[in-house]
């Protein structure tokens, strides 16, 4: 019965961070009916934001998180009516075949029973996301422990806090830590990845067979939603990803008002999330540099600087001790050489066959400019991947047998949407904005 409890407490929690997003959601998103999925998915990562900057801030001088969030809510809810956008007379569909539809939430059901079948277990939400997070619930502050202890360096003290402190702040709206009920943050997060890969392919003129189809293979892609990585980072990063890429390519296009806007918090939200957010924004801005218009210092600008302003306040409680896995004194081609042939020999017959329909895919679809960008920020991320083991202290070959499959498995929502948007007519505008050359990245 505590489970019970605990679990319908942390869903009117996600309840309350999702309608608060809801309420937002206008100063980022229009109101036509074309937005209305994404808007579903946008107002949970609105939410989100809203709690960890309020918990962020509340726990600096010991101030009550909940009061924290009621304020940060009232002000965002009326930043939101303050800045809402005009309608701008899209008029895409929205729906799904309906067998599609029903594949989909039967994926959705079982990562539900995936996640919810015993309490968070994996190493990194032990070690890194967990820890941090019940740590800052119970100590209601910053515990200089994390940043100042050698023997707490496999906690990871370079890490941003944005899980945790979102772990935190739902347990301060519950009112209890349960890290067996908080799972059901991971199907959240995975219903607000799919509302907006659906919306916005939609939106951009996909066909519903493709764009169900897209769907419905994110919904049971197991590598990522798996009880294994339930609890640790790559879930929130593959929805940052895919709100990251989304709204960029619509940034490029100006297919509408807030999508630069929409950039921004996606800038913000995936640089809190993991290091390789930053990465992410870096190559976002280059992308915006070299294939924007007359704006395109504005839109790097939106891509960047957000992460950037994220990065410098997480600087107080970065660590200021080496990194006990990496050592940039290591690189050599050599080792950059060891690490392909690793993940070479990590790929089983499944995985290759897998790859091949993706290179298949790619390259059979037609050339929309926002498919390319997405599928470009995709490959700058594995490429990053491969290259990063190149530096690791204990090997190359160990830092990709442990890690390579759950980081690449992040990028599946984002290729998805790129490959699906080249297919059935997907245009580079939702019918709102100019529409960009015929050429891809």
């Amino acid at each position: 019965m505590t489970f019970v409890l605990s679990l319908l407490l942390v869903g009117a929690a996600l309840l309350v961070v999702s309608g608060v997003g809801l309420g937002t959601s206008g100063a980022l998103l229009p109101p036509d009916r074309a937005f209305f999925l994404e808007r579903l998915g946008w107002s949970d990562a609105l939410g989100c934001a809203t709690l960890i900057a309020s918990v962020a801030l509340a726990l600096g001088p010991g101030a009550s998180p909940r009061l924290a969030f009621a304020l940060f809510a009232a002000v965002a809810v009326a930043m939101g009516r303050r800045f809402r956008l005009t309608p701008t007379a899209a008029a895409r569909g929205q729906g799904l075949p309906r067998i599609l539809l029903a594949v989909v939430v039967l994926g959705v059901a079982v990562y539900v029973l995936r996640a919810l079948t015993e309490p968070m277990w994996a190493n990194d939400y032990i070690a890194i996301w967990g820890l941090k997070g019940r740590t800052l619930f119970a100590a209601r502050g910053y515990p200089d422990r994390f940043y100042a202890s050698a023997t707490l360096q496999y906690s990871h003290p370079e890490y941003p806090l944005g899980i945790p402190l979102l772990y935190a702040g739902l347990s301060f709206l519950a009112g209890r830590w349960d890290d067996h009920a908080m799972a059901l943050l991971f199907p959240f997060l995975q219903v607000a990845t799919l509302f907006v890969l659906v919306g916005w392919l939609r939106r951009r003129g996909v066909a519903p067979a493709v764009a169900g189809a897209a769907a419905a293979l994110v919904a049971w892609f197991e590598p990522l939603y798996s009880g294994f990585l339930t609890g640790m980072a790559e879930v929130p990063l593959a929805f940052g990803m895919v709100l990251f890429g989304t709204s960029l390519a619509d940034t490029l296009d100006e297919t509408d008002p807030g999508a630069a806007r929409r950039l921004a918090l996606a800038s913000a939200l995936v640089a809190a999330t993991k290091n390789e957010g930053l990465f992410l924004a870096g190559v976002g801005c280059l992308v915006a540099l070299a294939f924007g218009k007359a704006s395109r210092w504005r839109f790097a600008a939106a891509a960047l600087v957000p992460a950037l302003g994220v990065r410098a306040l997480h600087f107080p409680w970065r660590s200021r001790l080496p990194l006990a896995d990496f050592d940039a004194g290591l690189f050599t081609a050599a080792r950059v050489r060891d690490s392909l042939e690793a993940a070479g020999r990590l790929l089983g017959p499944a995985a290759w066959a897998g790859l091949a329909l993706i290179a298949l895919l790619i390259a059979t679809g037609d050339r929309v400019p926002a498919g390319g960008r997405l599928l470009l920020l995709a490959g700058a991320a594995l490429a990053a991947y491969l290259v990063l083991p190149a530096f690791a202290v204990r090997g190359p070959a160990w830092l990709v047998e442990t890690t390579l499959r759950r980081t690449a498995a992040a990028l599946g929502p984002l290729v998805a949407a790129g490959i699906a948007v080249r297919f059935s007519g997907g245009s580079s505008g939702s019918g709102t904005g100019p529409r960009a050359s015929a050429t891809s990245p």
